[in-house]
């Protein structure tokens, strides 16, 4: 698990999930996919998944709450169901390619350091999955 502050406990869970999947997953251990609304979030989360064992500099992909599974084109984050206002989409994104892209994952590549994109909801990360915990846990993390 990575501490990164008082308000904010970030864990990068290295298992293969759907988003569906990473959801539940996330809810065995008490906590849920990152809402990531502020570029600070942005740049923790960018720091935690640098500093985690799932970070390759050819291709890191890690699930978030983002989604527009309900109207196509109004993205949403999942449990609160509050409208995604900040961003960080990669260039031309999101496109729903193929009809099928409801589900947001952040992802590294040479070229695209970061940003978002829309993906199929059953695709399989990957690396890993990104869940928040709104509370500080002690202990050892699912890992």
């Amino acid at each position: 698990m990575i501490n990164l502050s008082l308000e904010n406990t970030y864990s990068i869970i290295s298992k293969n999930k759907n988003w569906v999947g990473a959801i539940e997953y996330c809810k065995c251990y008490g906590m849920q996919l990152a809402v990531v609304d502020t570029a600070a979030k942005q740049k923790l989360i960018e720091q935690a998944i640098v500093g985690s064992s799932i970070y390759n500099k050819s291709w890191t992909s890690v699930w978030i709450g983002a989604n527009d599974r309900a109207k196509e084109g109004e993205f949403v984050w999942q449990p609160t169901g509050q409208k995604v206002k900040y961003s960080n989409w990669r260039i031309k994104m999101p496109d729903n390619y193929l009809g099928n892209e409801n589900c947001v994952h952040i992802f590294y590549s040479p070229g695209f350091r970061f940003k978002w994109n829309d993906w199929p909801c059953t695709s399989k990360t990957n690396n890993g999955t990104f869940p928040r915990n709104p509370f500080p846990r002690m202990g050892h993390s699912p890992e």
